[in-house]
């Protein structure tokens, strides 16, 4: 997957300066990670489904990639969306990560924003969305494969599975 483009051109965009001095905790920067991926639908909770709902994430990442505005900033990036389910990829700052969701969530804003972690031993994350919208999603496994579920501001809760990692393995 060539994804190194793409993080080298959205690091480029500067970060707001609230962004550059709020403290990060290691339990921040472990939450980040944790949603650093390609996440698709997942309506059913089988190993056949998950592998469905994974085919052609790289894919689907390289054609993102090939969509991006030629000109990044908040506005332009504010159009771009993932083409199912929710892409997220971190920046250098760890509570800080770009997030496009698909069309079918209206009510996420494209675009950087923040990550806090809320309880870490129920895996559940904050993330404040571009516009300032606030999200609850819980992380966790399944199968041997990681899983979120978004709690959308008014709706039911939807569940994803991680299909590509969007960020280098830690060592």
């Amino acid at each position: 997957m060539k994804l190194a483009p793409l993080l080298a051109a959205l690091a480029l965009i500067a970060l707001p300066a609230s962004a550059q001095t709020r403290v990060v905790t290691p339990q921040d920067m472990r939450a980040s990670q944790a949603l650093a991926a390609l996440w698709r639908p997942l309506p059913i909770m089988t190993a056949e489904a998950a592998d469905t709902a994974c085919r052609g994430a790289e894919a689907e990442i390289e054609a993102l990639e090939a969509a991006l505005p030629p000109v990044l900033t908040p506005e332009s990036l504010a159009r771009v969306r993932a083409l199912r389910g929710l892409l997220v990829i971190p920046t250098a700052e760890p509570s800080m990560s770009y997030f496009f969701p698909d069309r079918s969530m209206t009510w996420f804003a494209s675009g950087l924003g923040a990550v806090a972690l809320i309880d870490e031993g129920d895996g559940f994350i904050g993330v404040r969305d571009a516009a300032g919208t606030d999200i609850a999603i819980q992380y966790g496994q399944a199968g041997g494969r990681p899983m979120i579920r978004v709690q959308p501001p008014q709706g039911e809760i939807q569940t994803f599975v991680g299909c590509a990692q969007t960020s280098p393995a830690q060592n």
